[in-house]
C-alpha cells in the first residue's frame, strides 16, 4: 500500500511539474507576440489537440534490428494563442503542447517518446466569406522531453540501446481551414531537422560474445491532424 501511495504521488508531482511547464512557457510567447501587436491586430487563446502520425527514420544496422515502424499513433493537446492583422491576412500562431510519439523497438516493446512541444508559425488566413477562411502555416518546432531518456534491453541473445536528445527541433508547414471564428481544423507535416536520439545494436554471434556497432541517428517525421477551438 505504501508503495502505491508514493506511485500515486510521484504521478501526481510529474503532472502539476507538466502543467507548471506548459503555463510558464504559453507566457513567454504570449508576452513575445504581444510586443508585435499593431492597434488593428486581434489576439485570441485557445485549446488545440489531434494525432500525431509518425514515420520513425532509422537506418537498419543488421538485417535482424528491425527497429522501423510507420505510422505509429501518438497525441498532443495544450493551450494555444494567435495574434492576427485582419486586413492582410497574416498573424503568428503559438502553442504548448504536451506530445506523445513513439517507436517499436522489438516486435512486442514500443518506446513511447514524451515532450514538451513549442511551435510557433506564421500563419496566412484567406477568408470565403463571414463565417470561413483557409489558412497555410509554417515556423520552427522546439521539443523538450519529458520523462526517461534511455532504454536498455536484450532481444535475443543481442542488446539494444535507445538514448533520447533531452531537446530538438524541426519545421512545420500546414495549413486548415477556420469556420465561425472559431473552430480550426488543420493538417501538418513535422520534418526534423536535428536527430531525436541515437540507436545502438551490440550483436552476438556467438553465446558470450558481442559485436558493438556504431550508433545510429533517429529522426522522426509526423503527420498531425489538429482540431483548435479558440476563445
Amino acid at each position: 500500500m505504501f508503495y502505491l501511495k508514493c506511485v500515486n504521488f510521484a504521478a501526481n508531482e510529474t503532472t502539476n511539474n507538466i502543467l507548471k511547464h506548459m503555463k510558464k512557457a504559453l507566457v513567454v510567447c504570449s508576452l513575445a507576440l504581444l510586443s508585435f501587436i499593431p492597434a488593428s491586430a486581434q489576439f485570441s487563446w485557445g485549446i488545440r489537440g489531434g494525432l500525431n502520425l509518425v514515420n520513425n527514420d532509422i537506418t537498419k544496422v543488421s538485417k535482424e534490428s528491425a527497429v522501423d515502424k510507420d505510422s505509429y499513433t501518438g497525441f498532443f493537446f495544450g493551450p494555444m494563442a494567435e495574434l492576427q492583422i485582419p486586413i492582410i491576412g497574416i498573424g503568428i500562431d503559438a502553442a504548448v503542447l504536451y506530445s506523445q510519439k513513439g517507436f517499436e523497438v522489438s516486435d512486442d516493446e514500443t518506446m513511447k517518446n514524451h515532450s514538451l512541444a513549442i511551435p510557433v508559425s506564421l500563419k496566412y488566413s484567406l477568408g470565403l466569406g463571414n463565417f470561413a477562411a483557409v489558412y497555410f502555416a509554417a515556423g520552427p518546432q522546439f521539443d523538450f522531453k519529458i520523462g526517461d531518456l534511455d532504454r536498455k534491453f536484450n532481444d535475443g541473445d543481442d542488446v539494444k540501446e535507445f538514448a533520447l536528445d533531452r531537446s530538438t527541433w524541426s519545421i512545420n508547414i500546414g495549413a486548415g481551414v477556420k469556420l465561425i471564428n472559431h473552430i480550426q481544423a488543420g493538417v501538418n507535416y513535422n520534418i526534423p531537422v536535428s536527430k531525436e536520439g541515437a540507436y545502438k545494436f551490440k550483436e552476438s554471434p556467438t553465446p558470450g560474445t558481442y559485436i558493438d556497432n556504431e550508433p545510429v541517428d533517429i529522426k522522426s517525421s509526423v503527420l498531425q491532424f489538429s482540431l483548435t477551438w479558440t476563445f
